[in-house]
């Protein structure tokens, strides 16, 4: 197998009926379904404990781009629907069925895809069911879907597990049954103890499991988002409603964003402990990253008596961690600050933030205009997804032709 492109970063959307014909029969009328909004009549998920529906989106919403930020596609379709609420009839296909996202795929020139959950779907009212047995179940059906969904196409998908927040047992429990079922990676919604707001002692369970298995582990950005009970529109003043929301539910958004969480994980000594560890912040994006390590180096330098690790910060984050972006002209241009084996192209698709079908020449077109070689480019489109997710491949018989 020879490859020109892999996304590190592709998305689901559950299909509506997985939960209700998949849960236990005890759990079925208490966990996620999809109901009609009554104003819009749109689609919208609901569950036991949520108050707020989680709306579908436009973020999936089925449109064509022709070049980047093709907002006139999106402002056509939108016309279509502009009474009413998404449905999903109005969804890409392939974001619930593998045969369809394998075709969507050959149309956007990518050759395999590592697959994330909806987001901005169901997770927010998962996590913070009471009932843990209800939760736990749920991670469960949607992993099983995941193994499925992957087994289509293995050389093409690489379909996350998504692991369960009820705890470091349970946590642990479903990464070595996603890894026995031959998922290759898995994302966390919270700190595998359940916490959400920072690391603890028995964590590093999770992490030498992690180890052991050869699973890298993602965090898409953040642990939580703002939809169902934490919904807010978003203005210049960012997501104020869920950031009120959450502060009523005893949560810390910032505390789950990828560079806290990353910052706690270097300076807890995650990385020190376990040097094999490797850590993915998903739609991160790389812009950030020499600036972040400078400062964090700094600190470090300077405040040497409370600092007890061996290595720097940007020491641990080269060895370790890795980010995606969608398009991210600055960091391609930083990219030997960053480490160009610690970036991953990933257009994000089928969310409103790609422009499928022309990622793939969109995402070579930047990284030329940045001045990357043939083996950069082919670094950071495939090579080192490919790499990390243990996708077998042939190398090509020149660096241009992978590029």
């Amino acid at each position: 197998m020879q490859y020109r492109a892999i996304s590190a970063d592709g998305h689901i959307n559950e299909p509506p009926n997985l939960w209700v014909e998949n849960l236990p029969k005890k759990y079925r009328e208490r966990g996620p379904r999809v109901i009609e909004t009554p104003n819009t009549k749109g689609h919208a998920w609901i569950m036991e404990d949520q108050t707020r529906p989680a709306v579908m989106g436009f973020s999936s919403f089925y449109f064509k781009s022709s070049k980047r930020y093709d907002r006139a596609s999106i402002i056509e379709g939108f016309k279509n629907i502009k009474d009413r609420g998404i449905r999903y009839e109005d969804l890409f296909p392939g974001s619930y069925d593998a045969a369809s996202r394998v075709k969507e795929m050959t149309e956007g020139e990518t050759d395999a895809e590592v697959i994330f959950n909806g987001v901005s779907t169901v997770w927010n009212g998962i996590k913070l069911m009471t009932d843990k047995a209800l939760s736990l179940a749920c991670y469960k059906v949607y992993n099983d879907w995941m193994v499925e969904f992957q087994a289509y196409a293995p050389d093409r998908f690489v379909c996350n597990a998504t692991l369960p927040t009820t705890g470091i047992d349970d946590c642990i429990a479903e990464l070595h049954r996603c890894a026995d079922m031959g998922l290759r990676t898995a994302q966390l919604e919270a700190y595998p103890s359940g916490n959400f707001s920072a690391p603890t002692p028995e964590d590093d369970r999770f992490w030498a499991a992690a180890v052991e298995l050869g699973m890298p582990i993602n965090v898409h950005q953040q642990f939580f988002f703002p939809v169902g009970d934490l919904g807010s529109v978003v203005n210049a003043d960012g997501v104020p409603g869920r950031d009120k929301r959450a502060k009523a539910l005893g949560l810390d958004i910032a505390a789950g964003e990828f560079q806290v969480i990353l910052s706690k994980l270097i300076s807890t000594g995650v990385f020190e402990r376990f040097p094999d560890l490797r850590f993915i912040g998903t739609e991160s994006y790389a812009g950030w990253v020499p600036y972040y390590l400078e400062r964090f180096d700094e600190s470090v330098r300077r405040n040497r008596r409370s600092w007890t690790l061996p290595m720097l910060p940007s020491e641990y984050f080269h060895r370790n961690a890795l980010v995606v972006y969608i398009i991210d002209e600055v960091g391609l241009l930083e990219r030997y600050d960053v480490g160009v084996g610690n970036i991953m192209w990933g257009p994000d698709f089928p969310h409103s933030t790609s422009s499928w079908p022309v990622d793939f020449q969109l995402g070579k077109e930047f990284l030329e205009r940045a001045g990357a070689t043939p083996s950069e480019i082919e670094r950071i489109m495939w090579r080192t997804a490919a790499d990390l997710y243990k996708l077998p491949y042939d190398d090509p018989a020149s660096v241009k032709i992978a590029a």
